[in-house]
């Protein structure tokens, strides 16, 4: 029986993400992967890649528009009988993890064996001959083969490995090519002295966390405090003041500010008010998306101004980093006015048609609805209404804002156990006049930790970094009340 490794270079992979700490990751896998039971080590890499292992012995260049062709050819050269695939940039490759896994697969010889709690680049798949002979042709493009084989687990004979601790509360993915991941990376060797074994990987985040904390992920912006609505589960009535419009000058400065970070990072226009009322709001959407650092433009908007106009400048675009939110509680006219006090429903509803028909990618237009008590009797209703359209549904979680506006939740989904809260780790809220809050729940920025207009977004969060360990180790502030946030576990991006 043949048992192989399969370095799998992915599409998006450069001999750029290959070299950590000036290593060159296939060579040094190459030698730390030898694994008794293992008879030889292979590349896979994409039709698009021209780096150093095209031409080298054992790479083996494969179709990236059918992912079952692909893998049949893979074994076909190899002779496998099981391939073991682990990303080429995952430089905390543990050969203890990746011998415990095959141990397993070969004991019950499994068609496929993965984990769900193992972060991916420390972690593997491995897939027997078996499996591929038996798959059948299919000439569209499929989904990578081991996420089709997940969502269609009853199909096949899977083992599925679990090893203690458990980290994917740290949603790290240990993979050079990702730059937040590759930072967090280096700061752990740092802070060690060499790559850990993945059982020693938890204990050094705890004891420092600071190695976490890289740069904001997630912007929220407040383009605008203005809005024509009075929806009932809006805070903006409860503010000590109207908040106005963001200068543009104000947004260029934070856009600037972002390549102190040299990360990825996703942008929503949310805040009080509507971002489409801003005076400058399309001038500020070309400010956003001239940044290459940026993944994603989240824009939540009432509708109303969400026009023809919107849809032909979002069309011409043609952008798949902008994605709209149309933050729409209703399915029918008597409902919308109820949540949103207005009688709007059929300019929305028009609205949001006319951008998801002028769209190409349909997968960037959204109907979001609140969880609520008064969206709650109707959500089959509003289901049956959207879904035949075809346009994505997000159900939103409401937050109080720390008590400030009614809890109109219905169910408490909040974990038993807290873990450190993803917004002071990973999120940045600025409001219209350039104030940086100290998270999204300080609405009015009663907790200041800053101002843009006379700090760069870089100082102001290199500062903000003790409110993030504070948090980490459990130790909760009064004020802002943190105890009493239940909005810790969420998650943007």
């Amino acid at each position: 029986m043949k048992t192989d490794i399969l370095l799998y270079v992915d599409g998006a992979t450069t001999d750029e993400s290959l070299i950590f700490k000036t290593e060159f990751l296939p060579d040094k896998l190459t030698e730390s992967l030898k694994i008794n039971g293992i008879n030889d080590i292979y590349f896979s890499i994409p039709e698009n890649y021209s780096g150093r292992l095209s031409g080298r012995e054992k790479t083996i260049q494969r179709k990236q528009d059918n992912e079952i062709e692909s893998w049949k050819s893979v074994f076909s050269a190899t002779g496998s009988d099981h391939l073991v695939k682990i990303f080429a940039d995952s430089p905390f490759t543990d050969p203890t993890v990746i011998t415990e896994m095959l141990d397993l697969h070969l004991k019950y010889m499994s068609e496929f064996t993965y984990s769900e709690n193992l972060p991916e680049g420390v972690t593997c798949e491995i897939f027997s001959r078996e499996l591929i002979e038996a798959l059948p042709e299919i000439k569209d493009r499929v989904l990578p083969l081991g996420q089709v084989i997940r969502s269609n687990i009853n199909q096949f004979d899977v083992e599925l490995f679990y090893k203690d601790p458990d980290i994917r509360d740290k949603r790290i993915s240990f993979r050079s090519g990702i730059a937040r991941d590759r930072m967090i990376m280096e700061r752990i060797i740092d802070r060690h002295g060499r790559v850990p074994s993945y059982s020693e990987i938890k204990d050094i985040i705890d004891s420092n966390p600071q190695v976490l904390y890289t740069g904001p992920s997630y912007l929220e912006l407040e383009l605008t405090g203005r809005c024509d609505l009075d929806c009932v589960f809006c805070y903006r009535n409860t503010l000590k003041k109207v908040h106005g419009d963001m200068d543009i000058g104000m947004l260029n400065k934070i856009i600037a500010g972002m390549t102190d970070f040299g990360l990825p990072y996703s942008l929503c226009l949310g805040g009080s008010g509507e971002p489409m009322m801003h005076t400058g709001f399309y001038e500020a959407l070309e400010s956003i998306l001239s940044d290459t650092l940026l993944k994603s433009l989240f824009i939540e908007t009432n509708g109303l101004y969400a026009d023809s106009g919107y849809a032909a400048f979002i069309k011409g675009k043609a952008d798949p980093r902008i994605k709209t939110i149309f933050n729409m509680n209703a399915h029918d006219s008597e409902t919308y006015r109820a949540l949103h006090r207005g009688d709007h429903f059929e300019t929305v509803y028009k609205n949001a048609m006319g951008l998801y028909d002028a769209v190409v990618d349909k997968d960037t237009v959204f109907i979001q609805i609140m969880k609520i008590n008064e969206t709650e009797p109707y959500l089959d209703k509003y289901y049956d209404f959207w879904e035949p359209l075809k346009i994505q549904i997000i159900l939103q979680k409401q937050s109080t804002c720390l008590g400030r506006i009614p809890d109109r939740r219905y169910s408490d989904l909040s974990p038993l156990d807290r873990i450190p809260c993803w917004h002071l780790q990973r999120d940045a809220y600025i409001l219209s006049d350039g104030r940086v809050a100290f998270c999204k729940q300080d609405v009015d920025c009663v907790n200041q930790k800053g101002d843009l207009k006379t700090e760069s977004l870089k100082e102001i969060w290199d500062r903000r970094i003790d409110d993030f360990i504070s948090d980490y180790r459990k130790k909760y502030p009064a004020n802002p009340d943190c105890m009493s946030c239940d909005e810790w576990y969420t998650f943007n991006y």
